[in-house]
């Protein structure tokens, strides 16, 4: 999994928005909805150049707009208050850590399997003036520290839990319990998901993405979601699809991809991987495109979906 996210913190950069939220996004009626782009061309803003600070060229777009809305969307439903410790789990480059602390007054600990995403974070959060409040760490969620036991108020996850593999899924749910503090606290996770009826046809075969692009990742569904965080001690609280507006998000990464690709993907990933030949890129470029494609085209037709949910134990005054 590491392969992916490590490819290049600027080819990232060139088709993410410029919180650099690498999930989906939330369209609310301000960015258009999440098929606003369909009936009219919607501006694109630039990549972000750095980690730094006033280093934006041009206003928020629709998709910054869109990840924003989703961060803030997480973190109420986190119940996130101010000093409360969270624990983002597979931080990616730090938007919702950012943002928790920012605009919550929240403590995070942030942690990721990457090299490249924790020298991003890192870089932002000093230039932030962020060093005090949030802390990262290098390294696998089964090998968090004996300090994180029962240390944390809500335990996020964005796109995670498609690579822990359903044999481990109960083990998940009980490590985050183990995280959780004993008495109101939340576990919040947004993951892709295949309908229920189609799992058995689903978990019997191995996909474009599984194979090229997240090779032993697998999708879970709802129910068998919901048995392995009830067999960890765990009860749903709430599930929300947002599925419709990830077909929205893959457009606008693909829009985005396209347009950047010769000024600042290629150009990433030549600085990166100076051994690679134009054909090896014209195969990254074409497998990315598809990728894109093929993964916009399940959430529009609601073969995949992404659910947002929230878990927690009985007995949660904070519901």
């Amino acid at each position: 999994m590491s392969a992916h996210y490590d490819l290049s913190n600027r080819a990232f950069a060139g088709f993410m928005s410029y919180e650099m939220t690498y999930s989906c996004a939330i369209f609310p009626d301000e960015a258009n909805g999440p098929e606003g782009d369909l009936w009219e061309a919607r501006p694109m803003a630039p990549p972000r150049p750095s980690p730094g600070l006033n280093n934006r060229t041009s206003p928020p777009d629709d998709l910054e707009k869109a990840q924003l809305h989703k961060l803030d969307f997480i973190a109420k439903r986190a119940r996130v208050f101010p000093g409360a410790r969270v624990l983002d789990i597979g931080c990616g480059w730090g938007s919702l850590s950012i943002f928790m602390a920012q605009k919550y007054g929240a403590i995070v600990d942030a942690i990721t399997i990457s090299d490249h995403q924790k020298a991003y974070l890192d870089a932002r959060i000093e230039a932030e003036g962020l060093s005090h409040v949030i802390t990262t760490y290098l390294m696998d969620y089964r090998d968090m520290p004996e300090s994180f036991h029962h240390a944390f108020d809500s335990v996020i996850s964005l796109g995670v839990m498609e690579h822990v593999g359903l044999e481990y899924m109960q083990a998940w749910f009980e490590k985050m319990s183990w995280a959780m503090k004993p008495e109101n606290s939340f576990k919040v996770f947004a993951i892709t998901t295949v309908p229920d009826t189609r799992w058995a046809m689903y978990s019997s075969e191995v996909d474009f993405i599984r194979k090229y692009i997240y090779p032993g990742g697998q999708l879970s569904s709802i129910k068998t979601l919901v048995n392995d965080a009830v067999a960890a001690g765990l009860n749903v609280e709430s599930i929300e699809n947002i599925g419709p507006h990830y077909a929205r998000t893959l457009r606008e990464w693909s829009y985005r991809f396209v347009r950047n690709w010769d000024s600042h993907i290629k150009p990433a990933m030549l600085e990166e991987y100076p051994a690679l030949e134009e054909a090896d890129l014209e195969i990254f470029r074409r497998k990315w495109m598809y990728y894109f494609a093929y993964s916009e085209s399940g959430f529009a037709l609601r073969s995949i979906s992404d659910h947002i949910i929230v878990v927690s134990r009985e007995a949660n005054l904070r519901v």
